[in-house]
C-alpha cells in the first residue's frame, strides 16, 4: 500500500514538472497592435441659415409722382441701365418749359442792362455822372446773376424730368417691388429692389455663447440642406453688434467664395465650423479593456516584448472607436485584438501588419 502511494506522488511530481517545462517553453503569443498617435480633436458646430445677397439695393425715384409704367417683375434679371419704371412726366415737362421761358426772359433783361451799361460808359464823364454809371453796372451784374439762376433752374428741371425714369445701377435680379402702375409714390419710396448676383452671404443666427468663442479667421463650410453635396467655403464677414431682442441671438454674415449656381437667395444652408481641441489618440473599440471600473488598454513593452495593463482617460466614445486623452504616450504599441486573453508580463510577438 505504501508503495502505491509513493508511486502516485512521484507521478504527480513528474507531471507538474513536465507542465512547468512546457509553460516555460511556450512561444510568445502573437498579437496585433497599433502605434499611438496624438492629434488635435476637431470639434464641429453647425447652424442652419439662409443664402442672402451681399449687396441689395432699394431703388426709388428722387421725387414723387404717379407710376405710369413698371417694366420688371420679381425674379427678372436686369443689367446696368435697364429701365425699371417710369413716372408721369407732364408736370415735369411743364416745369422744363417754365424754366426755359424764365431763362429767355433773364437773358433778354441782361442784354438790355448790358447795353445800358455800355452807353453809360461811353458817355462818362462828359454827359453822365458817376452815379448813373455805377447804377447801370449794378443792374447789368444783377441781370447776369439772373441768367445764371435761370440756367441752373433749367438744369434742375431737366434733371427732374430725367429722374422720372428709374434705371438699374447694377446687374442683378429683382427681389421685390414696392409700387404698381397707377400708384402715387413719394420721393425715396422703394419701387424696385435689386440684388446683385455676384456676391452671396450665408446668414446665421448665432447664440451668445458661440459668439464669445468665435474667430473671424475660422473657415466655415456651408452646404445646402436640399443637396448636402453642394458646398461653399467662406469666412465671417460681419457680426451684428447687438442681439435680437426676442431670441437673444446675433446675426452673423459669412462671405462665401466660389458659390455654386444652386445657392439661390433664400436657400437653407447648414454652416459647419471646425475648431481644434486638445490632442487625443484614436483607438478601435477592440482595444478597450476594463480594469475594475476604469477603462484600460494593453501596451506592449518595446524592450521586453511583454504586456502591461495601462489605465486611460477616455475623451469620447464613438461607434467603432474611442478617443484617449491621457494614460498612454506617443508611439506606444497598443494591442487591438484578443485583449481578454492577455495577462500582465505575458511574452508576446507582434504580428506582421501591426501598425508601428
Amino acid at each position: 500500500m505504501l508503495g502505491m502511494v509513493a508511486v502516485s506522488v512521484v507521478s504527480v511530481l513528474l507531471v507538474g514538472c513536465q507542465r512547468q517545462e512546457e509553460a516555460a517553453e511556450a512561444p510568445p503569443r502573437p498579437v496585433k497592435t497599433v502605434s499611438v498617435s496624438f492629434s488635435p480633436e476637431d470639434t464641429f458646430g453647425s447652424l442652419v441659415g439662409e443664402v442672402q445677397p451681399r449687396v441689395e439695393t432699394n431703388l426709388a425715384f428722387r421725387q414723387g409722382g404717379e407710376i405710369r409704367e413698371r417694366d420688371v417683375e420679381v425674379g427678372d434679371l436686369v443689367e446696368v441701365g435697364t429701365v425699371l419704371a417710369r413716372l408721369d412726366i407732364e408736370d415735369s415737362q411743364d416745369a422744363v418749359r417754365k424754366a426755359e421761358a424764365n431763362l429767355f426772359a433773364a437773358r433778354s433783361t441782361f442784354e438790355n442792362a448790358d447795353a445800358v451799361r455800355g452807353r453809360q460808359q461811353a458817355l462818362y464823364p462828359r454827359t453822365t455822372s458817376r452815379a448813373a454809371l455805377d447804377s447801370a453796372i449794378a443792374q447789368a451784374n444783377a441781370a447776369r446773376a439772373g441768367v445764371d439762376a435761370a440756367e441752373a433752374a433749367v438744369r434742375v428741371a431737366n434733371n427732374n424730368l430725367d429722374n422720372r425714369v428709374l434705371v438699374s445701377n447694377a446687374a442683378g435680379v429683382v427681389t421685390a417691388v414696392g409700387g404698381d402702375v397707377g400708384q402715387v409714390v413719394g420721393g425715396g419710396q422703394m419701387v424696385v429692389r435689386v440684388a446683385q448676383l455676384k456676391d452671396k452671404d450665408a446668414v446665421f443666427q448665432v447664440p451668445e455663447a458661440a459668439i464669445q468663442s468665435a474667430d473671424r479667421s475660422m473657415a466655415i463650410e456651408a452646404s445646402l440642406l436640399s443637396n448636402p453635396q453642394s458646398r461653399a467655403v467662406g469666412a465671417v464677414r460681419e457680426i451684428s453688434p447687438t442681439a435680437n431682442p426676442v431670441t437673444r441671438n446675433f446675426t452673423v454674415r459669412v462671405g462665401l467664395d466660389a458659390v455654386p449656381d444652386d445657392f439661390r437667395f433664400g436657400s437653407a444652408v447648414r454652416g459647419t465650423v471646425q475648431m481644434p481641441g486638445a490632442p487625443v489618440a484614436r483607438l478601435p473599440m477592440t482595444a478597450l479593456f476594463n480594469e475594475g471600473n476604469r477603462p484600460a488598454v494593453w501596451v506592449v513593452d518595446a524592450k521586453t516584448n511583454t504586456t502591461r495593463l495601462v489605465a486611460v482617460d477616455v475623451a469620447r466614445f464613438e461607434t467603432r472607436d474611442f478617443l484617449v486623452s491621457k494614460g498612454i504616450s506617443e508611439g506606444d504599441n497598443v494591442v487591438v485584438a484578443g485583449v481578454q486573453q492577455l495577462r500582465p508580463d505575458m511574452p508576446v510577438r507582434l504580428l506582421q501588419g501591426s501598425a508601428q
